[in-house]
């Protein structure tokens, strides 16, 4: 089922979500900072094997943002539109972080290469991007809708077929197809496409932030010799 929009929007609101989405990498940097630099104020050394895992997804995140923003501007939305589900797996996998006990053996068994939806949260069911989905939608909802809507421009659906095609009203037997590089979408839906990786990086940013708070409670509980990462292994 395809989201419900607001079509009364021009291309001013779009340029105006184009900044917003613009601003996020500066935050998103900031907040980095933020995590990072938690413990080292004592010269202790405050590097978790979490802030490896959460750097990670932050500099994947700002790049799928800066793809977003060049090729929408490009009128490229077959290819822009995808960035969006990725910046949505970027929450998921975040999300999934959260619902282990065990922080750091989740993180090694990542970093060996074993796929996360292999893994078990503190429950003991596996982390597929199913499972995941379904429980952000308790904290954002709006989220599994937005998953399932943007999964079809990830893989060749309907949605491809559809946007590519116009039925000419009053126009009986009649159909255009469209092929080549061309604005194919109306202001309305890059409006909503735009808004919709603006929504997926602030929930992600919450994320973010949320690890910030973590990290200082786990950080204030720990003794000196055991604030350092070891990943050595």
């Amino acid at each position: 089922m395809e989201q419900l929009r607001n079509k009364n929007v021009i291309e001013k609101d779009l340029e105006s979500i184009f900044t917003e989405i613009t601003s996020l990498e500066k935050k998103f940097i900031e907040e980095s900072k933020n995590f990072l630099e938690i413990g080292m104020d004592k010269g202790k050394g405050g590097t978790l094997t979490l802030d490896f895992y959460v750097s990670a997804i932050v500099h994947r995140s700002i790049h799928l943002m800066s793809g977003f923003l060049l090729l929408s501007k490009e009128n490229n939305y077959i290819a822009s539109v995808p960035l969006v589900r990725l910046q949505l797996d970027n929450c998921l996998r975040f999300f999934a972080s959260t619902l282990v006990t065990d922080i750091d053996a989740f993180f090694l068994a990542f970093l060996s290469g074993e796929h996360i939806e292999y893994l078990k949260d503190h429950s003991g069911n596996e982390m597929r991007d199913s499972y995941l989905v379904k429980k952000l939608e308790n904290l954002f909802p709006g989220i599994l809708s937005l998953y399932k809507n943007t999964s079809g421009y990830i893989h060749f659906s309907n949605a491809h077929a559809i946007d590519q095609t116009n039925i000419p009203k009053n126009k009986e037997r009649t159909i255009g197809i469209r092929i080549g590089r061309y604005d194919m979408y109306p202001i309305d839906k890059k409006v909503d496409f735009a808004y919709n990786m603006l929504r997926i990086s602030q929930i992600l940013l919450y994320l973010v932030k949320s690890w910030t708070e973590e990290k200082a409670e786990i950080m204030s509980k720990l003794k000196p010799e055991n604030n350092a990462a070891d990943i050595s292994d």
